[in-house]
């Protein structure tokens, strides 16, 4: 090993010659500071603003990029704040009656929604669906409602839902792809984004409609056809149906029976006159007529989900057993030569009468045939009269040919509606306009 070398002092102390070398050093750099100190020209610096001439603790340098080492990049990411990376948990959602669930945009969305049961279908509309809840006819399974995103459910579904809610009904609020969905299950036709699954509307089956005694009642009965449990499930067993006196007068009840009217648009129409205008029930003759389907029943309104439905399978012994008891039948065709034409005002015209088809007098069942055909001929043969509605536009003697246009005829639906105004007489509501600026 190297020997270190002491020198004895005067005093008794030892020299170290490396203590001596690096005092020197720090000396030798105490002396180029001082040189550099006084090498700085202080104006120069003041009038041109550079500083290379300071030294070096009193310059400031730009920081460059260096070298970035393992240790650099570890020390740098523990010098960071700790960032979750993991996807924020969404705040909880407050319901409200507008957005009862947090609307999603992308949702797993089912190829297809099968029937609960075999007997059940899919209501579609916001007026179909709102009757269907609120006449509770049916037996009702699952309300769906859909929402875009962004969107906040309409009034019309607000109410849908809080309906449904009251009648115990499982309600599915649907979102993102579901709208394509519920295409599907309105068979392409608008929905409004309301569906609702229910069993079919009761049709109930009858042989033949009882005698009414008079005026005074409120009700008529019916021979019940036969049926099996499941459709009496569905059907029921009711053999008494009410009679709608409106506007404080008292009639004998009237039906309206239609024979092989196809077309579900027509028949929704029908079905929507003839509870407005306040027919007791409608009887479906054979098994032509169009089926009760959902667009029959958006056709309607809602209509549909109110109105006494009944259905006859053999209508010659249906139309016997009826007269019988005191109901008249009256088939709807085009007018003859033979026609009488009954005029139901009096002469000063300011009040209504049924002199000409009293239903004050006997119950009453007007026969609607089909679009095309017309009524069945083994239905028109059994009725007490035949009414019509006669044209304007051409001369009952020479017929259709006496006008150029050639229009012999109204839709089924709306000859329909005004036979039944006319058999009922509803009277003609009259009020006088508001002015303005008139004080009431």
């Amino acid at each position: 090993m190297p020997q270190t070398a002491y020198l004895r002092l005067h005093d008794g102390q030892q020299y170290d010659q490396k203590e001596d070398f690096r005092h020197s050093k720090s000396e030798r750099r105490r002396g180029n500071k001082q040189w550099s100190m006084s090498d700085f020209d202080e104006d120069e610096f003041i009038r041109t603003g550079n500083f290379r001439a300071l030294p070096r603790e009193h310059q400031r340098f730009q920081r460059t990029p260096r070298a970035r080492n393992d240790r650099d990049i570890h020390n740098e990411a523990q010098r960071k704040p700790h960032v979750n990376q993991a996807k924020k948990t969404p705040s909880r959602h407050q319901s409200s009656e507008k957005v009862p669930e947090r609307v999603k945009e992308n949702v797993k969305v089912p190829d297809s929604i099968p029937y609960t049961s075999p007997a059940s279908e899919f209501i579609y509309g916001t007026s179909a669906v709102e009757a269907a809840l609120r006449c509770s006819r049916r037996k009702l399974y699952t309300l769906y409602l859909y929402q875009a995103a962004g969107d906040e459910l309409s009034s019309a579904k607000v109410a849908l839902r809080k309906i449904a809610l009251m009648k115990n009904l499982k309600v599915k609020l649907a979102f993102g792809g579901w709208d394509r969905l519920l295409d599907k299950m309105s068979a392409g036709r608008p929905h409004n984004g309301c569906v609702l699954e229910a069993s079919h509307l009761p049709r109930l089956p009858v042989k033949s409609f009882k005698q009414v005694s008079s005026l005074e009642e409120d009700q008529f009965a019916v021979e019940l056809g036969a049926q099996s449990r499941e459709e009496a499930m569905v059907n029921g067993m009711n053999d008494h149906i009410a009679i709608h006196h409106s506007q404080g007068r008292r009639r004998f009840p009237v039906v309206l029976l239609l024979d092989g009217v196809v077309d579900p648009g027509n028949l929704g129409a029908i079905i929507r006159s003839a509870y407005y205008l306040g027919i007791d029930a409608i009887l479906f003759a054979g098994k032509n007529s169009a089926p009760l389907s959902p667009v029959t029943i958006k056709a309607s309104a809602g209509a549909a989900e109110n109105m006494t439905l009944l259905e006859v399978s053999n209508e010659v012994d249906f139309i016997q057993r009826s007269k019988a008891n005191g109901w008249r039948f009256y088939a709807a065709d085009a007018p003859g030569p033979s026609s009488t034409y009954v005029d139901f005002s009096s002469d000063n015209g300011d009040e209504m009468t049924t002199t000409g088809l009293a239903i004050t007098q006997a119950p009453s069942v007007i026969m609607m045939g089909s679009e095309g055909a017309g009524l069945s001929k083994h239905i028109k043969s059994h009725a007490d009269s035949v009414v019509s509605i006669p044209g304007s536009r051409f001369s009952t003697d020479l017929g259709v040919e006496s006008d150029p246009a050639r229009v012999d005829s109204l839709n089924v639906s709306v000859a329909a509606a005004l036979l039944m105004e006319m058999f009922l007489r509803v009277p003609l509501a009259v009020a006088e306009v508001p002015q303005k600026g008139k004080s009431h």
